[in-house]
């Protein structure tokens, strides 16, 4: 992914069954899957990583997801952080 700044971050795509609106767990399973996909990010020596949930939604012959992204920053100190 390429943000408007320039900056570029690795995305992971996950499937979820917590609602979209339910964010403070949603932000709980990320932070989970964060600490395994904070490597992968690295590795790609990138400073920045999104963790995008969706969660499917079966509306007859149809499906929609719905989804919600949390943005992983590397600070100057090098601490990860989860921006809101």
């Amino acid at each position: 992914m390429h943000f408007a700044s320039g900056e570029t971050a690795l995305v992971l795509n996950c499937e979820t069954d917590i609602a979209m609106d339910d964010i403070p767990d949603l932000r709980k399973e990320s932070d989970e899957i964060w600490t395994s996909f904070q490597k992968k990010v690295e590795a790609s020596n990138l400073t920045n990583g999104v963790i995008r949930m969706t969660h499917p939604a079966e509306n007859g012959t149809a499906t929609q997801s719905k989804g919600y992204g949390f943005v992983y920053q590397k600070g100057a100190d090098g601490q990860w952080r989860c921006q809101p």
